[in-house]
């Protein structure tokens, strides 16, 4: 998605839809953000400076959580998206709590926490 284009979606926008257009743009920042943080921890050798950058990237992580949480109160075709999971089986989905070791997560997946 282009970021231009959401800015002129933005102007047709209006009341709660120019909300979301606002919204799913900080949401972007946001990932970028994460990812920009990423790229600077695995290339510095500073330890306090690393740990000081992973705090940051952690803190650019809730506001994702928190920014999708209000994106799926807002707009209620998200919200639904949200709820299903299509990366595995019903069977297969841990509710969360009993075994932390076996839920996926994108740093797991990369090998990091």
């Amino acid at each position: 998605m282009a970021y231009g284009k959401s800015a002129v979606a933005a102007k047709s926008a209006t009341g709660m839809e120019e909300v979301l257009v606002w919204l799913r743009e900080d949401l972007m920042g946001e990932l970028e953000a994460i990812n920009q943080y990423q790229v600077h921890i695995d290339n510095i050798d500073d330890v306090e400076i690393k740990e000081l950058l992973a705090h940051i990237r952690d803190d650019e992580k809730e506001h994702v959580a928190e920014i999708t949480h209000l994106i799926a109160r807002i707009d209620a075709i998200q919200r639904e998206k949200f709820a299903e999971d299509h990366t595995m089986e019903a069977s297969e989905r841990i509710a969360g709590g009993e075994d932390e070791s076996k839920v996926l997560t994108v740093g797991s997946m990369l090998g990091r926490k």
